[in-house]
Formats: structure tokens, sequence, C-alpha cells
């Protein structure tokens, strides 16, 4: 299906479904996902076991949180697809590391320096925000502890496999997080399961997330020998491809917030660089 989101940008949805490359390939038409089997060889499968979301926002939603003492949805939508509070994975470089342990698995025959680092260079791996400055960080186990309290009268919070977003060069697979009041409403989105093949799993109050666009443009190549390297790739080699992210969605019913208090809220901001292509409307500080 065909919308045109808030900002204004024309993009395709496919909802209860988290789809992968190849079967985007096989309902639409993207150059940057077909041209993705003639990238250069990188790291695949890789699995991230991430602890950590982020809520960037700019000046003037950072001044409302504050003001309001917690997350909502900005405007007067009623729906509750429009009562979403949107966060995405905060990949550290100590997750890159691990993945890069699993990746390499029980074999001990490699003997190599860092390697995935280099190509993790997409902006879901960066420090950098296309949103704003103000960057709010928190556990999976602190938001869902204090999302159990507020929203679900003590009991579990539900997950589900919300949609797949395509854009330009971009996919996104989104996770919806709701309480037992609003289970009517979000029924018809599968929920979110173990699963060794799907594009995420949760568990233990941490994302197992495993993407297959970790870069943008391909500069380098995984070159397999006695030991695992990264090769440069030539600038005029090198291809553009689809990269993807993946976001976790809080359902804020109409007129609530999703509270912290001042001094949490304060605890878990920082301020991050504004990236080169921003999805804000307002200037970045820096």
């Amino acid at each position: 299906m065909q919308r045109q989101n808030e900002r204004g940008h024309n993009e395709t949805i496919f909802q209860g479904e988290h789809l992968k490359f190849a079967q985007l390939q096989k309902r639409i038409q993207n150059k940057y996902l077909h041209s993705y089997h003639l990238v250069p060889k990188f790291p695949h499968p890789v699995e991230f076991h991430v602890s950590n979301l982020r809520h960037d926002t700019n000046f003037s939603s950072f001044q409302a949180i504050l003001n309001d003492g917690g997350f909502k949805k900005p405007g007067n939508g009623i729906t509750s697809t429009q009562s979403l509070v949107w966060w995405s994975l905060a990949i550290t470089e100590g997750d890159i590391a691990d993945a890069e342990r699993r990746f390499l698995g029980d074999d001990k025959d490699y003997n190599c320096k860092p390697f995935l680092h280099k190509f993790t260079s997409s902006p879901a791996f960066r420090k950098s925000s296309r949103l704003g400055n103000f960057r709010f960080t928190f556990s999976m186990r602190e938001l869902l502890a204090s999302y159990r309290i507020q929203f679900c009268m003590g009991q579990t919070p539900q997950m589900r496999i919300y949609e797949t977003v395509v854009y330009k060069q971009e996919v996104m697979h989104a996770i919806l997080v709701h309480g037992p009041d609003a289970k009517g409403e979000f029924k018809r989105y599968p929920l979110l399961q173990d699963s060794a093949n799907g594009v995420c799993e949760f568990q233990n109050d941490k994302i197992l997330w495993r993407p297959e666009g970790m870069s943008k443009t391909h500069a380098f190549r995984l070159v397999q020998r006695q030991e695992m390297l990264a090769r440069r790739v030539l600038k005029k080699k090198r291809k553009f491809c689809a990269w993807n992210h993946l976001a976790v969605a809080f359902h804020v019913p109409q007129g609530m917030i999703f509270k912290f208090d001042q001094e949490t809220l304060l605890k878990h901001l920082s301020l991050c660089q504004g990236a080169k292509f921003k999805l804000s409307n307002e200037e970045f500080i820096k």
C-alpha cells in the first residue's frame, strides 16, 4: 500500500509483516533493493543483541518532553496508529564487537583485527541523528518496566509485528508495543515470536536484530583467507543499495503521556550531532 507520511514523503507499507529483501524484491520495483545482490561480499548473516533504545528529537520537541514530563505523540490525532511514540535501536561499539564475535562463531582459525565496524556505516549505526540534536537513551528493561506500570496494570506489554516500510533507499521494520486495553485495536498484527529466521525477536530484555543492509554504500569487501579482512573498494566500483533499520513504537493512548520525572529524563539525555540529511523541519543547533 502507498501512503504519504507526516513529512510529505511517499512510502510503501506492508502492515503486519516483517519482509526481508528477497521478499520485497518479488513484490515491488525498487532499484536499491534489486541491486542488493551486486554489492561486494560483506559479513552476513549478522545478529545484533541490543539493550537500549533512543528517541531523537529537535529543540522544540525536547522542551515539550521536559514540560510534559514524558513522551507522547505530538498533535491531535485520535486513532491508535497516530498515538505512537517512536524509538530506534541505540547500537553501541560493544554491540558491534559482540556481533562480530558471533559471526566468527567457534572458528578459531581466524586471527584478525576488528572488521565489522567498517561495514556498519548506515544511519542505523551512526552516532549522528537525522531528527535533531537531543537524544534520550533508555534500556529496554527500563522502558518496559515503566510501560507495564503506566499502561498495562502490571501485566506484560504485548509486542507485535507492526509493519515494513520502504522508502527510496531505506527499509524500516517496526515493532509495536501496547497494553492489554489496546489488544482489540491491534489484534490484526501478529505477535512477535522467537524465530531464528525472522528479522528480529525479543529475548532477555534485548532485541535481537538481523539486518541485511548495514551500509548505504559499500566501501569495503570482505575477504576470507587465513584471517578475515575488510578490503577497500574503489570509489568507481562502489554500489548504492538498500539499507534497513528497526524501530519500536510504543502505543501511548491519546491524552496520556509516557511519564518520567525530570531527573530521570535529564539523566538519560545527551546531545548528538545533526546528520547531513535531516528529517526534521527545524534546523540543527550543531
